[in-house]
């Protein structure tokens, strides 16, 4: 009998009228979420320092690298991470200096946030030496009576 291949064929075509749809809405629900995404806030540079931390050039081990990522992601997210300006940078330098408790020790940090003296080193070797000569005499103590 021929007229059972026909409702076959309609369900055929009603499947495949619905997965049309369905495939179209994943394929677009994954554009929108990859879009989404990439509007989060830190979410590019977070996918940037993974990759740096996956292939190796990291200065890092990788799992110190990733939990540092993630954390930079958090803090952007909460809108933490701003980039100050300049003035910013040196008055938050200058406060630094206050734990000095001589007015010698705090001067020399201040010239030393000013950019005088010398560096050497690097962030990668482990750290940045810095270091400010001063000169000073000494008062001469007072002649001793000849006894």
């Amino acid at each position: 009998m021929v007229p059972a291949k026909e409702p076959i064929a309609m369900k055929t075509h009603r499947l495949g009228t619905l997965c049309i749809p369905l495939v179209l809405f994943a394929w677009l629900g994954s554009s929108m979420a990859h879009a989404a995404n990439a509007a989060v806030p830190g979410e590019k540079q977070y996918q940037q320092d993974r990759q740096v931390c996956l292939d190796g050039s990291s200065n890092q081990d990788r799992t110190t690298c990733l939990k540092e990522a993630g954390a930079a992601r958090a803090a952007a997210r909460v809108n933490l991470l701003k980039s100050p300006d300049a003035r910013t940078l040196k008055s938050n330098a200058m406060k630094r200096c206050e734990v000095h408790q001589t007015q010698e020790d705090r001067l020399a940090c201040e010239r030393l946030v000013s950019g005088e003296g010398t560096r050497t080193g690097s962030v990668a070797g482990g750290g940045v030496a810095m270091e400010l000569v001063t000169r000073s005499t000494a008062p001469v103590p007072a002649a001793s009576a000849p006894r």
